[in-house]
Order: C-alpha cells, then sequence, then structure tokens
C-alpha cells in the first residue's frame, strides 16, 4: 500500500510535547502547520479527539479527513485574518469556471468546527468551511459550532466577481449551532447543481442587526452565470431560527436567466420558532417566464413568528401534507401560515401556478389568512383542513399598487374543510370565517370578483361564517 493512501495520524505532525495537552483540551499552540502537512502527505487524514488551534486548512481532491465526532475539534486559532477561512478548496481566484477542472472527491466526516462567535463577535466573511470550484463533496456528521459568518459557504469564490461552479455536495447529519444568534447563514448557497442536505439539525441562527437573507440555509446567487437547482433539503430540523427577518430557508431567484436556478425540493422537515419557515425572495415573474419549480411536502411547522411560508412570486410551487400549526392556538404575534404574492419596491410579485393540498392548519392568527392571498395567478387550494383559526382561512387582498400589476385570478377553492376543535373551558376562540378580504394586512368590508374562478365542495361547520361579514366575493368561473 503506497503512503498517500495509508490513514496518516495528524499528531504524529505535531510536537510530541503538546500532544497531551491537545488531547486533553487545553494547549494553546499553533496545530495549522502540521495539520496541514497531514493534509499534504495523505488522501486519508485522521484527527483523533482533542482540541487543535488552527488557522486556515486548504483541501485537496481525493481527501477523506475524519475524526472521533465532536470530539475531535478544530478551533478558531484567533481573531485575525489568518482565521477568515478554517478549511476551504479554493480561495481568491482559485480554480477556473471549468467544472473539469474543479477540486473533486472530499469526504469530510465525524469532526467539529469552532469559529468562537462566543468570544469574537460577528464577522460576515469568516467561514468554517469555504467550498468553491468543487465537485462530489460529501459532508457527514460534522458539527458547524459557533460560526461568526457562514457555518458553510458553497460559493463562486471568494472575490466577488470570479465565477465558479460546484457540483454534487452532500451535508449530511450535520448540526449548525449559531449558539447566540451572532451568525450569518448555517449554510449558504451561492451556487451549486445538484445539492442533498440531509438529516442535519439547523439551531440558534440569527442576527437581529441584519436584514433578510439571513438564517438557516439561504440560497443567495449574486450573478446571472450563477448556478443553484436540483435541491434537495431532507429530514432537517431547523429550531430558534427567531431573530428578526431570519428564515430557516431563503430561496433567491433574482438572477434566473433560464434553467440555471430552478428544481427545490423541502421534504419531512421540521421548522420550530423561526421568524419565517421558508421564504421565497423573488423578482416578478408571468407564466412564460421559467419556472422556479418548489416542492414542499410532508415539512410541520410550529410557532413560526410571521410567516411559515411566504411564496412571494415564485412560480410552480406545490405545498402538501404540511401541518401548521400555532400552540396554544392564538399565541404569537400573528402572520399567516402561506402567504401568496407581494409588493415590494413599488412592484408586484404575483404567485404563479402555486398549489396548496391535503394541508393541516391549526390554531394560526393571520394578518390576512391562514392562507393570505395577496397576488397569484393560477391557485389551487384544495382539500385542506383548517381548524381553530382566529380570523379568515382565505384571505383575497383588495390592495391598490402603485404599479397596477397585482392581481388575483383563476383560482380553485375545492374540498376544503373548515372546523372547531373541543373548546376548553374558558378559552375564547374569537370569529372564525372561511373567506375574506383584506386590505393592507386587516380584514374590510369590500366586493370582490374573482375570473376564470371556482369554489364548491368546502365544507364549512355550523358556527362558521362562510364569508366574513361584510365581505361579497364571487367566483365568476369562465
Amino acid at each position: 500500500m503506497s503512503t498517500a493512501s495509508q490513514a496518516v495520524n495528524v499528531l504524529n505532525f505535531l510536537p510530541e510535547k503538546e500532544r497531551a495537552a491537545i488531547r486533553a483540551g487545553v494547549s494553546t499552540y499553533d496545530c495549522t502547520m502540521g495539520i496541514q502537512a497531514a493534509i499534504d502527505s495523505s488522501s486519508k487524514v485522521f484527527i483523533p479527539s482533542g482540541v487543535y488551534l488552527v488557522k486556515q486548512l486548504d483541501l485537496k481532491s481525493g481527501l477523506e479527513l475524519y475524526g472521533e465526532g465532536s470530539a475531535s475539534q478544530l478551533k478558531a486559532y484567533d481573531n485575525s485574518l489568518q482565521c477568515e477561512f478554517m478549511m476551504v478548496t479554493h480561495i481568491r481566484d482559485g480554480g477556473t469556471k471549468l467544472v473539469a477542472d474543479n477540486m473533486r472527491n472530499i469526504h469530510l466526516h465525524d469532526f467539529l468546527l469552532n469559529g468562537r462567535v462566543d468570544e469574537f463577535g460577528y464577522m460576515q466573511y469568516f467561514y468554517l468551511l469555504a467550498v468553491n470550484a468543487t465537485s462530489d463533496m460529501r459532508v457527514e456528521r460534522v458539527t458547524f459550532h459557533g460560526f461568526r459568518g457562514d457555518g458553510m459557504y458553497v460559493g463562486s469564490g471568494t472575490l466577488h466577481d470570479t465565477e465558479r461552479h460546484n457540483q454534487r455536495i452532500v451535508v449530511r447529519d450535520c448540526l449548525f449551532d449559531g449558539l447566540i444568534r451572532a451568525n450569518r447563514n448555517g449554510l449558504s448557497v451561492i451556487d451549486c447543481d445538484t445539492l442533498t442536505v440531509e438529516g442535519c439539525t439547523f439551531q440558534n441562527i440569527g442576527n437581529a442587526k441584519l436584514s433578510s437573507s439571513v438564517g438557516a440555509i439561504d440560497f443567495e446567487p449574486d450573478h446571472n452565470w450563477g448556478v443553484y437547482r436540483n435541491i434537495s433539503i431532507r429530514r432537517c430540523k431547523f429550531i430558534d431560527i427567531s431573530s428578526v427577518n431570519t428564515a430557516g430557508i431563503t430561496f433567491f431567484n433574482g438572477h434566473q436567466t433560464g434553467d440555471n436556478i430552478r428544481g427545490w425540493t423541502v421534504a419531512d422537515c421540521e421548522f420550530v420558532n423561526c421568524y419565517w419557515g421558508i421564504y421565497g425572495a423573488t423578482k416578478p415573474k408571468t407564466k412564460a417566464d421559467p419556472p422556479d419549480d418548489l416542492t414542499i411536502v410532508n415539512c410541520n411547522f410550529v410557532n413560526s413568528i410571521r410567516y411559515d411560508v411566504f411564496i412571494g412570486g415564485l412560480s410552480n410551487t406545490q405545498i402538501s401534507g404540511c401541518t401548521f400549526q400555532r400552540t396554544p392556538p392564538g399565541s404569537g404575534p400573528g402572520g399567516d401560515a402561506v402567504r401568496l404574492g407581494t409588493y415590494v419596491w413599488k412592484a408586484s410579485d404575483n404567485a404563479v401556478r402555486a398549489v396548496v393540498t391535503g394541508n393541516t392548519f391549526v390554531g394560526i392568527r393571520p394578518q390576512m389568512g391562514a392562507i393570505g392571498i395577496y397576488g397569484a395567478n393560477d391557485v389551487v387550494c384544495a382539500g385542506n383542513t383548517f381548524i381553530d383559526i382566529r380570523g379568515a382561512c382565505l384571505s383575497f387582498a383588495m390592495d391598490d399598487t402603485s404599479d397596477k400589476a397585482r392581481k388575483i385570478q383563476n383560482v380553485v377553492i375545492s374540498g376544503n374543510v373548515a372546523r372547531r376543535a373541543p373548546q376548553a373551558s374558558g378559552v375564547s376562540r374569537g370569529v372564525m370565517s372561511f373567506l375574506s378580504t383584506s386590505n393592507e394586512m386587516r380584514t374590510v368590508k369590500a366586493a370582490l370578483s374573482l375570473g376564470e374562478s371556482y369554489e364548491y365542495d368546502n365544507e364549512v361547520e355550523d358556527g362558521i361564517t362562510k364569508i366574513a361579514a361584510g365581505s361579497a366575493i364571487q367566483f365568476l368561473g369562465r
């Protein structure tokens, strides 16, 4: 067996007099050069349990780097710029824009990266793992602990105008813990064709001093040549992503020029105490524009502070088999479970081809409705169950927008159930309606006619108002 294929132990590349202190977690020695030498010497590198103070470590193709779980800790050496990237594949203008030239076949597993945010505080561009111009990387059972900027950055280089592309990245069974919510993102994706995030937990991530596009997983391409497509996020947990304007997952399609940005699935995930669960930040679109193809299935949203799912102007969205819940019922400041469409920067973003089917909504206290339809073209809301909604199950906006582009049309409301749960003694549930109209997020008395739209076979329990008092809603059909 060649030396390059044998596993090497990083301790053997560090001074013998430091090894006991490293294993005990009390060493102040800079381990960077020794661990880098181990990486350079072999394709398989073992990190025994201990605390290793490091600056930047450069990865390479064909590398397996692994430890003994969270007991093997790589810890930021200090607060200097030398610790900006703890692990990195390419920096600055490394690599090329051709994926054939990518670094590839890297397996990282079973260790902990500690950015020391609780000691050093927020720093936007300090990443624990920076991945650029890389194909076929697996990151498994890695703990991203106390990151100052992003935990893991899947980018197109570390210079703003560098075009680089990533392919087939897998992040599985990892923990992203921001500790004190003074971070940027757990996982930031600038460019990746085929990304799998599976079985991961994201918690305590956010930053109240920053704007939106901050949270657990953030998709934010910077240029029209950016790619993110074939995205699969499954069996993940998003817990306490609760700072103002933070989201469990943010999808941004502002640089979509064709099929470079599309095809996202979120399945069997749990969102608990998030400001937003899933947020779709988007540009105005029409039916003729390239579709986004977002599928959200079998997810559970509990006690989101604002929206559970905000679609904005995304196109071809399916939300099915999910549960949206506030516990106790009616708690929180109030926000829709699902919001379709928005009006920002004086532009209307209408949701295009949205299907909301087979979901359960419990105890929601909405701004508009449990499903708030602000602007949408082609909507199907069918087979959903609404229980103890503190307001309207479905609400249609009447707002006037300066661009006159907000519209609601081609709506089908069918086969839904609206009912009450058995009432607990002394609990007030307020007025529940199945349909209503709203303006500026408030229920208003208004008349609305919906072209090419239908409402039929909905089961509304006695005592629940079919259409909110003062509203008149006509479904005109064709």
